[in-house]
C-alpha cells in the first residue's frame, strides 16, 4: 500500500536556459576534439609529407644550382667536389618512405647520383680528349722544329725560360693584375706553339748555312703571320672541345714575338704595351736561346756576350721591366740549359726561392 508520495518542484524557467548550456557544451567538445585531431592531421601531413618534400625541393635546388654553376668555370674545369657534395646532401636526407614520397625521394636521390656519375664520364672524356690534342699539338710543333736543323730543342728551351722568366716576374710583383698562377701555366703551355708557322717555310730557307737574301728574310718573317693563321683556324675548328685560353696565349705568342718594344719589329710593327705581354716576355726568351745556341750561321755567343746584346736592346728591342727581372735569373737560366737539351718535352726550370734582385 502506498505510504507516502514524493514529489518535487521544478522551475521551468531554467529548462531553456540548461538546453541552451548542454548545447554549447556538447558543441565546444566537439570543436575542441575537431581541433585536437585537425591539428594532429596537420602534424602528420607536415612530418610525412611537408616537410620531407619542402627538404627535397631544397635540396634538388640547391644541387641543380650547383651543377650548373660550377659546370660553368673554368676549368679545368667542372667542380666535381662541389656537385658531390650536392648530390650527397640529397642522399644524406634519408626520408623513409613506403608511399608515393618515398618513391619521390629515391627517385631524386638516384637523380643526384646518376647526374654527378654522368658528368663526372664527361669531364673524364673531355679532359682525354684535350689532353690528346695537346699531345698532337705539340708533336705537330716538334715536327716543324725538327725541320729547323740549326735549333737543338729551341722549344723546349725556350718554354722553359718563359715559364721561369714568368714566375720571377710575378714573385717581383710585376704585371700583378695579369701574372697569375693561371696564367703563368698558359704561358708555358702556349710556348712550344711561337715558331708553328715556320711549317710554311722552305727547309731551304731554314737550313740555309749563309746570311738569307732579302727576299728570303721576307720569307723567315712571314712565319709570324702563318702560325697565326695556323692556330687561328685550330681555335676555330676545334670549338670547345679544346682549351682555347691558353691557344688565344699561343696566336699572341707566334703573331708578334717579333714586335720590338720601339716599334721596330715585325709583321705589325705595333710598340710597347700594344704587344701582348706573352709575346714580350717570349721574345726576351728566344732571343736569350737563339743567342747562346749554335746555329748553322754562326757560333754560340758567350753568355757574357748575350746578356750584353739583351741589356743593350731593354727600351728597344725589350720590355726594360722584363729584361731587368731577366737579368735577375738568367744565370741560372744559361747554366740549366744542358740539362734541358737531355730532358723530356715537359722540361722546366725550378728557381732558388733565394734569387735575389741584381
Amino acid at each position: 500500500r502506498t505510504v507516502a508520495y514524493a514529489a518535487a518542484d521544478i522551475s521551468m524557467d531554467e529548462v531553456s536556459s540548461d538546453e541552451a548550456m548542454f548545447f554549447i557544451k556538447m558543441l565546444s567538445l566537439f570543436f575542441g576534439l575537431s581541433i585536437i585531431i585537425m591539428s594532429v592531421v596537420i602534424e602528420l601531413v607536415n612530418r610525412g609529407i611537408v616537410i620531407p618534400v619542402n627538404r627535397m625541393a631544397f635540396a634538388a635546388m640547391k644541387f641543380s644550382g650547383t651543377t650548373m654553376i660550377a659546370s660553368s668555370m673554368d676549368s679545368e674545369k667542372v667542380n666535381l667536389e662541389k656537385i658531390r657534395n650536392a648530390a650527397d646532401r640529397v642522399v644524406d636526407l634519408k626520408i623513409s618512405s613506403f608511399d608515393e614520397i618515398g618513391n619521390l625521394y629515391d627517385s631524386l636521390s638516384s637523380m643526384a647520383s646518376d647526374t654527378y656519375n654522368f658528368i663526372a664520364r664527361v669531364q673524364g672524356q673531355a679532359e682525354r680528349i684535350r689532353k690528346m690534342q695537346e699531345v698532337i699539338i705539340m708533336e705537330f710543333a716538334e715536327v716543324v722544329e725538327a725541320r729547323d736543323k740549326s735549333t737543338g730543342n729551341h722549344i723546349k728551351k725556350t718554354a722553359a725560360y718563359v715559364e721561369a722568366l714568368a714566375e720571377q716576374l710575378k714573385k717581383e710583383g710585376k704585371f700583378a693584375d695579369v701574372l697569375t698562377d693561371d696564367f703563368v701555366q698558359k704561358l708555358k703551355r702556349a710556348a712550344p706553339l711561337h715558331d708553328i708557322g715556320k711549317i710554311a717555310v722552305s727547309d731551304l730557307i731554314l737550313n740555309k748555312p749563309g746570311k738569307l737574301t732579302d727576299e728570303e728574310f721576307a720569307i723567315m718573317k712571314s712565319h709570324t703571320t702563318e702560325g697565326w693563321k695556323i692556330l687561328m683556324k685550330m681555335v676555330k675548328d676545334a670549338g670547345d672541345t679544346i682549351d682555347a685560353e691558353y691557344l688565344n696565349e699561343s696566336i699572341d705568342m707566334a703573331h708578334y714575338h717579333h714586335e720590338k718594344w720601339d716599334g721596330s719589329g715585325y709583321p705589325t710593327g705595333i710598340k710597347g704595351e700594344e704587344i701582348p705581354l706573352s709575346a714580350r716576355i717570349m721574345a726576351v726568351a728566344d732571343v736569350f736561346d737563339a743567342l747562346v745556341a749554335e746555329r748553322v750561321y754562326k757560333k754560340p755567343f758567350t753568355y757574357e756576350k748575350a746578356m750584353a746584346i739583351i741589356t743593350e736592346g731593354a727600351g728597344k728591342h725589350f720590355d726594360p721591366t722584363i729584361v731587368e727581372t731577366f737579368t735577375h735569373i738568367s744565370e741560372k737560366l744559361y747554366s740549366e740549359r744542358t740539362r734541358l737539351d737531355q730532358s723530356g718535352s715537359e722540361a722546366s726550370i725550378h728557381l732558388d726561392s733565394n734569387v735575389q734582385k741584381s
